[in-house]
């Protein structure tokens, strides 16, 4: 169950906890709940798209013709671009997703110290009811944060197999870009010097 759902989840189901779960799930600022959700709508769709960019790129860098076809190419090239910054958009919302399962599991855990002196009150008190109602609640934000620990793993697997997508599709763009400077003509090293000046000229702007 993804992390935004989780709270929720157990407030309505266990009437009981239902403040305290809305306590945990309230420290999620509402970009972190955005940006889960985004990443959760766009991960396989972006996904997709890094890894037929760089199959085709593959493809026709393996094509052992002399010269390409200059526009597809250099289309292409912008394609994969494109695509790649998609993919490192969606990055930071797989990292604002992960923030927020931290700020929660760390809530989760100060809820469970609190519950617990709070069942330590009712046991010295001989508070039977209320020593069964702490204890039902302990119960409940440990198997929720437990839920929380195996979807921020889910999150960060994810994200690392997204990332090392993307890199290898930044690697073979890198390798098209030299292909049309290599193998287009004058067309292509021109093409290739324009992209260079406008890079650097990026990094100037930025230093």
């Amino acid at each position: 169950m993804s992390w935004w759902k989780i709270a929720l989840g157990v407030g309505a189901a266990l009437g009981g906890a239902a403040v305290v779960s809305k306590i945990i799930y309230d420290v999620v600022e509402e970009d972190e709940r955005e940006a889960r959700e985004n990443w959760e709508r766009k991960r396989k769709e972006v996904s997709r798209s890094v890894e037929e960019h760089r199959e085709n790129i593959e493809q026709h860098i393996a094509e052992a013709q002399s010269s390409y076809d200059y526009h597809f190419l250099v289309d292409l090239h912008y394609s994969s671009v494109k695509v790649a910054d998609q993919a490192y958009s969606l990055l930071q919302d797989a990292r604002s997703s992960l923030v927020g399962l931290g700020k929660m599991l760390k809530k989760a855990k100060e809820e469970i110290a609190r519950l617990q002196k709070e069942l330590n009150v009712a046991k010295e008190q001989k508070d039977r009811g209320k020593f069964s109602e702490f204890l039902e609640q302990i119960k409940i934000v440990k198997s929720m944060r437990k839920d929380l620990f195996n979807d921020r793993d889910k999150v960060q697997t994810q994200r690392d197999s997204f990332l090392a997508d993307v890199r290898q599709l930044n690697s073979r763009t890198r390798s098209l870009k030299e292909a049309i400077r290599d193998r287009c003509g004058d067309r292509g090293k021109d093409w290739y010097c324009r992209l260079e000046m406008r890079k650097l000229q990026r990094q100037q702007d930025f230093a």
